[in-house]
């Protein structure tokens, strides 16, 4: 028989209160490593994508009669495209989960519907130099904003990561969900501060990649886009001072 006491009721309650308060962060810190794996993995395969694409002769275009045995001259370096953008970008783990995409749909998204006619298996279109050029400068250009895109995710990890050890700080100040009349004005201007010090950072340009709002864009699945504020606002919530 465990001789082991029972938890007390009033630190169950306050650990479950606390959990409550840093869900947001802890999940965010969750999804941002999480992005920043699948962003790493991305970033190789395109890069041994853009080393394999290196190695494909492209091919003159040359006017030949129909039917002639040069008229299929051009399908080896299609069939060497699909071939290195099936094993490089297409193999990453996470692929199916997150794309669920076939090789020509993948193409049009990542580099642009031009594109896909050039990597479809039926394609009668011509691996010349000049698409061969285009094709690796969209394919630095991917590579360029996954790397953009990581550095702006680890800002996030370290801003998330601070805001959460304040957030616990707070919390450890408190033992129970009333504010001492004597240490109210102090935690309010903690929490003012922390407020923000986080809009601050939500109107900076690191927050923004492209035209689109990273915030929206790395919480999409979650039920809240600025995990710091909806932390924050939990906490206010649910103290009573």
């Amino acid at each position: 028989m465990s001789t082991t006491p029972a938890p007390d009721g009033t630190q169950w309650f306050l650990h479950t209160w606390q959990d409550h308060i840093l869900e947001p962060v802890e999940t965010a810190l969750d999804v941002l490593a999480r992005e920043q794996t699948e962003l790493a993995a991305e970033r190789e395969a395109l890069d041994d994508f853009l080393t394999r694409l290196d190695r494909i002769e492209p091919v003159e275009q040359r006017t030949v009669p129909v039917g002639s045995p040069s008229e299929s001259a051009g399908t080896a370096p299609i069939e060497g495209l699909r071939e290195a953008y099936s094993e490089t970008v297409l193999s990453v783990e996470h692929f199916e989960t997150v794309y669920d995409e076939t090789l020509v749909e993948n193409v049009a998204v990542e580099f642009g519907p031009d594109y896909a006619a050039v990597f479809h298996p039926d394609s009668n279109v011509h691996f010349s130099p000049p698409i061969k050029r285009s094709l690796v400068a969209a394919t630095e250009q991917a590579i360029d904003e996954r790397e953009s895109l990581e550095r702006a995710v680890k800002l996030e990890q370290r801003a998330i990561s601070s805001y959460r050890e304040q957030i616990q700080s707070l919390l450890d100040t408190l033992d129970s969900t009333v504010v001492p009349e004597w240490y109210r004005e102090t935690f309010h201007e903690n929490v003012a501060a922390i407020l923000s010090d986080r809009q601050e950072e939500l109107h900076s340009s690191v927050h923004r990649f492209d035209t689109l709002d990273f915030c929206s864009y790395m919480y999409e699945d979650q039920l809240w886009t600025h995990p710091v504020l909806t932390s924050v606002a939990r906490l206010q919530e649910s103290v009573d001072s």
